[in-house]
């Protein structure tokens, strides 16, 4: 059992810690540096008058068939996929996965676009390939241009 001078002792040193913890946390987080660079954002492909975005995609090939564009976003403001079907069919997908609002993969586990936050897998056309998800990718509407093998993404 404590007693009443020890009780007082003990909240009083709690309250001083308490005040003292108060006065010196700004202080703390003033000395966080600000001189540090910015690591600057990946410039954004500029979007036309008619809201689409032109990507070069001269790199997809049969063993390279996915790629992110830096710094193009969809609306659900995640990196936009764009995928190589054949030589002349191409698709830009979301990559928010519709089961749990994770994000896909970049990259490919065997054919397939896997989300790893529960093991979905979609084919390069965005569809369900293994679930759990039960939708597809969403897809963005895309013109291939084969004179200049381009892709036309409408993102606005």
């Amino acid at each position: 059992m404590t007693t009443r001078r020890e009780f007082i002792t003990g909240c009083g040193k709690v309250i001083t810690g308490v005040a003292v913890s108060g006065l010196l946390l700004p202080v703390l987080q003033g000395c966080v540096p600000t001189s540090l660079p910015l690591t600057p954002l990946p410039p954004s492909p500029p979007v036309g008058p008619d809201g689409r975005v032109i990507v070069d995609i001269s790199d997809l090939n049969s063993g390279n068939p996915i790629k992110v564009v830096p710094g193009l976003y969809g609306s659900d403001g995640l990196p936009i996929l764009i995928t190589r079907i054949s030589d002349t069919d191409f698709r830009a997908l979301s990559s928010y996965c519709p089961h749990a609002g994770c994000q896909v993969e970049n990259s490919l586990q065997g054919t397939s676009i896997p989300c790893l936050c529960h093991n979905s897998l979609f084919a390069l056309d965005g569809n369900v390939v293994q679930g759990p998800a039960v939708t597809s990718l969403k897809k963005y509407d895309a013109t291939f241009e084969a004179s200049s093998h381009t892709l036309h993404i409408k993102v606005a």
